[in-house]
C-alpha cells in the first residue's frame, strides 16, 4: 500500500506532441536534449526548487515517499512530465533501493501491483524510469512481465537508466512495443559543482556530436545550480530542450528536430 495521500490523477498525453509526418532533419536548426531529474519525493524544498526549472526537465518521483504525490502534482502544474521513479533491485544485498521495488522472488501479481499502485500515487504519470536495478534489470523474466504490464497503460515510456551495461530492459521494452529510450549521460556521477560543471560540457559536446541526448541529475543543490544558469542559454549552443516524450518520438523516426524547433 502506498504511503501517499492518494490525490485526484489526470493521466496526461506525452508533453510537447508533434503529431505531423516526419520530414528530412536538418542538423543546423539544433539538437535535441531532454534531462530527468531523478529521485524526487523526499525532499519538498529540493522538488520545488526542480518544479520551477525553466523548460521541459521531466520529474521521476519516488513511490510511497513523505511528497510523492505533492510534488508530482506541482511538477505536473508546471508543465513538467511526471515518470515514476520506480525502484529495482541493485546488485549489491546491502543497499536498500527503498519501499515500492521490484525485487527477485516477488510474484507476478506483486509486480504487477507494484507498477500499478506507484502509478496511480502520481498525478500526470506519463511512465516510468528505473531507480537502481543493476540486478533486476539484468533478469528477463521480470523484464517481461515488467513491460507486459506498462505495455497495457495508455502512452506510458520506460527509460531505462542504464545502471548496468547488461540491462535487458530496453531490449524487451522494445519487444513489447512500449515507448522508450535509454540514459546518455549522468549529470552529477561527480556531485561536486566543478564535477556537475564538466559534466554539462561534456553533455554539451555529446548532444552536439550525436544530434540528441538523454541526461539524468538529481535534486541536488550544486545540480539545480548549473541547471538554473544554463538551461535558458542551451539555444546559444544550436540545442533544443526537450521533453522525454518527443526524444523518444525523435529517435524512433516520428518526428524531427526541424519541426521541434519550427513549433517554438
Amino acid at each position: 500500500m502506498s504511503f501517499c495521500r492518494r490525490l485526484p490523477i489526470l493521466v496526461l498525453l506525452l508533453m510537447a506532441t508533434v503529431t505531423s509526418p516526419a520530414q528530412q532533419t536538418d542538423s543546423k536548426h539544433g539538437a535535441l536534449l531532454a534531462i530527468i531529474i531523478d529521485d524526487l519525493g523526499n525532499t519538498r524544498l529540493e522538488g520545488e526548487r526542480v518544479a520551477a526549472l525553466p523548460g521541459p526537465v521531466a520529474c521521476s518521483v519516488l513511490p510511497q515517499t513523505a511528497f510523492c504525490g505533492l510534488l508530482a502534482e506541482r511538477c505536473r502544474c508546471a508543465g513538467k512530465e511526471i515518470l515514476l521513479h520506480l525502484p529495482m533491485q541493485p546488485d549489491d544485498p546491502a543497499t536498500d533501493p527503498g519501499p515500492g521495488a521490484l525485487m527477485s522472488g516477488q510474484s507476478r501479481d506483486t509486480l504487477r501491483d507494484l507498477l500499478r499502485d506507484g502509478m496511480d500515487d502520481l498525478p500526470g504519470v506519463t511512465g516510468i524510469n528505473n531507480h537502481m536495478g543493476s540486478l533486476l534489470t539484468r533478469h528477463a523474466a521480470y523484464m517481461n512481465w515488467l513491460m507486459e504490464d506498462l505495455s497495457e497503460q495508455d502512452n506510458a515510456l520506460f527509460i531505462d537508466s542504464m545502471t548496468t551495461p547488461h540491462s535487458k530492459a530496453l531490449s524487451i521494452a522494445r519487444d513489447y512495443g512500449v515507448a522508450t529510450t535509454r540514459r546518455d549521460l549522468f549529470i552529477d556521477n561527480d556531485p561536486t559543482p566543478e564535477g556537475v560543471r564538466k559534466q554539462w560540457q561534456l553533455l554539451l559536446q555529446t548532444v552536439q556530436r550525436e544530434g540528441s541526448a538523454l541526461a539524468i541529475g538529481h535534486p541536488r543543490d550544486a545540480t539545480l545550480d548549473v541547471l538554473e544558469a544554463e538551461l535558458e542559454r542551451l539555444e546559444s549552443h544550436g540545442i533544443i530542450l526537450t521533453g522525454v516524450g518527443e526524444l523518444v518520438r525523435f529517435r524512433q523516426g516520428e518526428t524531427t528536430r526541424w519541426q521541434e524547433f519550427s513549433s517554438r
